[in-house]
């Protein structure tokens, strides 16, 4: 089973508040969602989950079949473990991905979904950049793979509390575990295309991305106008829930509670 956390007033499921699930990104873990777990565990129930490969999580995603179906399947394992039926699925960068997956996927469990620094629609440039990272891994340093990753996806020093965090993280995750995952990202395409068919003027679902996310934002624009919440964070980059984490924990809080359309459209 994947290694989680439960947050909360005692340290347990109570049953009796609101249950939310987060997933990290790419390399990241626990701690991507430090900002999130100290405010938001007065109000919830919270779960926080390692991806496979990730921090102390005992699953491997090179021992297994690299498939986001696989990874969704685990994490439902972890809700049925605690004999949770429902939840909020909070997730970011990639995690955005698998939440997005588990709601198109396990509708029954899924109550509210929130996507923090949206891939959005898979295009060449993005699958041209994983290819790149994946034919580098086998032959250059980590430590410059990493950097290189950080480089594009967090270059400003206002983001430094953020790529600070992820370089700790990344460095945790094995070369041969960042190639499963990198697999497992290039084959995302076609499922981005079904889901922006199928999941039309998505009421349940909250997209929060960040001004600056110069990379994956562009991505996004496009199905803009088919998102019904979709809330443009100021002076935050990809990582906005640490960048501007007050601000996205409001949002969070908003949605959480009311579900509401008449969200500003940035903030």
């Amino acid at each position: 089973m994947l290694r989680y956390k439960v947050y909360s007033k005692d340290g347990t499921i109570s049953f009796e508040r609101p249950v939310m699930l987060f997933v990290h990104g790419l390399g990241g873990g626990y701690a991507n969602w430090v900002c999130q777990v100290r405010s938001l565990k007065k109000r919830y129930d919270l779960i926080v989950i390692e991806l496979p490969s990730h921090g102390r999580s005992p699953l491997k995603l090179s021992e297994s079949e690299p498939i986001i179906d696989e990874v969704s399947a685990r994490i439902i394992d972890v809700l049925d473990h605690l004999g949770v039926q429902k939840v909020t699925f909070v997730g970011v960068s990639l995690g955005s991905m698998i939440v997005q997956h588990l709601a198109y996927t396990y509708p029954e469990r899924t109550d509210k979904y929130i996507l923090i620094a949206p891939i959005g629609r898979l295009n060449e440039v993005y699958r041209f950049g994983i290819r790149l990272i994946k034919n580098l891994l086998p032959i250059a340093p980590m430590g410059m793979v990493i950097t290189l990753v950080c480089a594009l996806i967090m270059p400003h020093k206002s983001m430094s509390y953020a790529r600070n965090m992820f370089m700790t993280c990344a460095r945790r995750v094995e070369r041969k575990e960042f190639i499963a995952w990198c697999k497992v990202l290039l084959s995302l395409k076609e499922m981005h295309s079904q889901y922006a068919d199928v999941m039309k003027d998505e009421p349940n679902g909250l997209y929060i991305a960040g001004e600056l996310d110069y990379l994956f934002l562009p991505m996004i624009k496009g199905d803009m106008k088919r998102i019904r919440n979709f809330v443009m964070v100021k002076k935050a980059g990809h990582i906005c829930n640490i960048d501007q984490y007050q601000k996205v924990n409001d949002l969070i809080i908003a949605f959480q509670d009311t579900g509401s359309c008449s969200l500003k459209q940035t903030v």
